[in-house]
């Protein structure tokens, strides 16, 4: 799942701030990131989310015939809601009829698709005119062109959303308030830092949070100290960082147990899951979502991908936008069902699944549609001159920038990299200037860097798009 991580964005967001927090030792980090954590605590886990969460365990072990009929209802109410409050959805059906008998998501092809483009570029026409932006929650995604977009969230959707997340986690045999170490991509530990810690204890949510940006083969031990003194009862993040530091702990015979791991936000491949269930004599439970939070597809200990029907519907299409035959693979459409600040209808997020989705029953006990396989996408690991594996970094990168179509990171060595831009409309120098600064503030003040403007980037043979390019 590709979560926004989002302790500390406030801090990154402002550059005051920034060196403040920069210049202070780790524990007022730490109570910095506390602070965050309860404001993050308050709105999301608050006396609603422990009602869904429950309400959500018990309707877990519903049947194909509750599931249809919930998504129905909710279907139904988010199209005429984006009809009547929104400026981009104003075209749409005002008779969108649903056979009761039928799943569906094989009756959606009356509703037109939504592309990634029109988020980008027309976010406040997806906006409901009942809603005030000012009481929701915006998150950032790179998206299938490595260029930042944005959407609005009530917190009540984002409540929902999470509430599923934690019986996803009691899968597991944990839940949201046990020990939780998580590696992120904000900038929780300043780049210059060498003598570690280099995690923060967000003690509001009893999470420690460890930058996945100083791990390197001179780091690494560090890191597995501070994890097996944290003892957590789960771990998250990105999967190459966690089977890093799982092959070291490996390599070093450190026995450290963690009862559950739930990497999220890259595509994680099988070799990285065997690391970290041997590592750490761990269960990996994988999970796909997104940070627009239109779908929830999570694995059961079968090794199953269900959909989490409160969520959001799937659709796996083929290129004319017809559903797929079996085992077929094809790409994935997503409708959110919660979210009246932004409805998402059909949502084309540029991942790809084997599907089509269909309802059959898991021995895990549920009767959710299941999805074959999530292939998604892959971003190269950059690697850095004195060893550190840096994740995600487009996204990171990009984030702040403006009138930006598409972009690429291109690392040709440990210490050249080329930044890729189609600019757009109100793009300027200044936003070459600014990814540079991010880039050297990530991966470190002695790269050099070379912004080449393009009319496109290219993409690969088969025609996918490759936010960053490792050539180490």
């Amino acid at each position: 799942m590709r979560e926004s991580l989002r302790h500390g964005m406030g801090l990154q967001s402002n550059s005051v701030l920034q060196h403040i927090y920069a210049a202070s030792p780790a524990f007022l980090q730490s109570g910095a990131i506390s602070v965050l954590g309860a404001r993050i605590r308050y709105q999301r886990y608050n006396s609603s989310f422990q009602k869904l969460s429950e309400s959500y365990a018990r309707q877990q072990w519903e049947d194909k015939s509750f599931w249809i009929e919930h998504q129905h209802k909710k279907l139904s109410h988010i199209v005429s809601l984006a009809r009547e409050t929104t400026e981009h959805y104003q075209t749409l059906p005002n008779e969108f009829e649903l056979d009761t008998s039928r799943p569906p998501e094989d009756q959606m092809d009356g509703l037109p698709f939504l592309s990634g483009e029109t988020i980008k570029s027309q976010p406040k026409s997806l906006v409901s005119n009942i809603v005030d932006l000012s009481d929701c929650i915006s998150h950032s995604t790179s998206g299938t062109t490595g260029t930042p977009k944005t959407t609005y969230h009530t917190l009540e959707s984002q409540r929902k959303y999470w509430a599923a997340m934690n019986r996803f986690y009691r899968r597991g045999g944990v839940r949201y308030g046990d020990r939780r170490l998580s590696f992120t991509g904000n900038k929780i530990v300043p780049t210059g830092e060498t003598t570690g810690p280099y995690g923060r204890y967000d003690r509001a949510n009893n999470r420690y949070l460890m930058s996945s940006y100083h791990l390197g083969e001179n780091t690494v031990d560090d890191y597995l100290d501070e994890i097996e003194q944290f003892q957590p009862d789960y771990i998250d993040g990105y999967p190459s960082s966690i089977s890093y530091c799982a092959q070291r702990a490996l390599e070093t015979n450190r026995d450290i147990r963690i009862p559950a791991a739930f990497p999220t936000a890259e595509t994680l491949r099988e070799e990285d899951r065997e690391l970290i269930e041997e590592g750490f004599s761990t269960q990996v439970y994988n999970q796909y979502g997104s940070t627009e939070s239109a779908a929830l597809i999570t694995e059961c200990p079968n090794g199953n991908w269900h959909v989490n029907p409160e969520i959001g519907i799937v659709e796996v299409l083929d290129e004319d936008g017809e559903p797929v035959t079996e085992g077929e693979i094809g790409e994935l459409v997503l409708t959110g069902l919660n979210n009246k600040a932004m409805p998402l209808i059909r949502y084309r997020i540029g991942d790809m699944a084997r599907g089509p989705p269909r309802y059959e029953a898991c021995d895990c006990g549920w009767n959710t549609p299941v999805i074959e396989e999530i292939i998604g996408r892959e971003d190269e690991v950059v690697i850095t001159a004195d060893g550190r594996r840096i994740p995600m970094l487009s996204y990171n990168v990009f984030k702040y920038a403006e009138g930006i179509e598409e972009s690429q990171i291109v690392q040709e060595s440990v210490d050249e990299f080329v930044l890729r831009i189609v600019p757009g409309d109100g793009y300027t120098d200044d936003q070459a200037d600014l990814v540079t600064e991010k880039l050297k503030d990530r991966v470190g003040e002695d790269i050099s860097v070379e912004v080449k403007l393009l009319d496109e980037i290219p993409k690969t043979s088969s025609g996918k798009f490759r936010a960053v390019i490792s050539k180490v």
